[in-house]
């Protein structure tokens, strides 16, 4: 598993739990959390609802990189 970003969840905004990929839409902006951690932040990209998969630029990187929503839970934040 990648390294975390942040140690514990952090953010500015307020985020909501995403509970279906098929609502999240390209554009969307959104983090990667495994327990208390944030492992990925960023736009996305792209989405595979039956693959559980969906891509974003992931914003401390600035890489384009796939999260399986099997591995993470997946909020929806604002920049």
């Amino acid at each position: 598993m990648p390294s975390a970003s942040t140690s514990p969840c952090r953010t500015n905004a307020p985020a909501r739990r995403v509970r279906h990929i098929s609502s999240i839409h390209r554009g969307d902006y959104v983090e990667a959390r495994s327990g208390d951690h944030v492992y990925y932040r960023g736009e996305v990209r792209d989405t595979a609802p039956g693959l559980a998969t969906l891509w974003l630029n992931d914003e401390e990187s600035g890489m384009h990189t796939a999260v399986s929503t099997e591995d993470f839970t997946i909020w929806r934040t604002q920049r």
